[in-house]
């Protein structure tokens, strides 16, 4: 009996998958739209002191973005970007201090040992 009821099931999606009802969808892609898009992220990792984000869009042949990350020294890179057909790419760089600092290492001072005579 299982192995009929098994039989049939398999049956059945075997017709359902030979009309056409369940397959694969299909993508249209119009090579004559231009791309756009979003995107962006970050990173705030205290442990490792990486720390970044970045976000970009693009509307056709014009794409705008900003990234920035914490150096080793604290300061904060701040990159602006733009390109365009007409002016192509451009970058803007400016540092910022930030409060974000190795922590120094913690030096204990103790007594020197007493000898005894």
């Amino acid at each position: 009996m299982k192995l009929i009821c098994i039989s049939f099931v398999l049956a059945v999606c075997l017709a359902v998958v030979s009309a056409g009802l369940i397959g694969h969808p299909t993508i249209e892609i119009n090579a004559d739209s231009p791309p756009h898009y979003e995107f962006q992220y970050a990173v705030h990792d205290a442990h490792t002191g990486d720390i970044k984000d970045q976000f970009e869009h693009r509307r056709g042949e014009y794409v705008t973005g900003r990234y920035s990350l914490v150096e080793p020294d604290g300061q904060r890179r701040i990159v602006d970007y733009s390109s365009d057909p007409l002016l192509g790419f451009s970058a803007q760089v400016r540092r910022e201090l930030v409060g974000v600092h190795a922590a120094a290492p913690v030096v204990e001072e103790w007594p020197a040992p007493a000898h005894r005579r």
